[in-house]
């Protein structure tokens, strides 16, 4: 399942990059296609990391990754920006483990 895995992200990475090609000629993309485009990162991105997140292992966590997974899904949909999303998961993963292990 990790090299299918591996192997349908490369394969969408290449097509990516290949048609960043096609998006420099001069003419304009359809909206929708443009609308696709931008959101294709975020959703490979949860593609490769909410199964790890959810269910590690085979069975369903309940630990702070889970709290990280709802901190950056509400704020990557309240200001639209994955990066700050992403520093928050990490953030609260790190201190929930810190006061967990307390």
């Amino acid at each position: 399942m990790t090299w299918l895995a591996i192997a349908g992200s490369a394969i969408v990475t290449y097509i990516i990059r290949a048609f960043a090609f096609q998006v420099a000629m001069p003419s304009a993309l359809p909206r929708r296609v443009a609308r696709y485009l931008d959101a294709l990162p975020a959703a490979i991105i949860a593609a490769l990391a909410g199964p790890a997140v959810l269910v590690p292992g085979g069975a369903l966590t309940r630990g702070p990754e889970l709290a990280a997974a709802v901190v950056v899904i509400a704020l990557v949909a309240w200001r639209r920006n994955l990066l700050a999303g992403v520093i928050a998961g990490v953030a609260t993963v790190a201190l929930l483990r810190l006061v967990l292990a307390a």
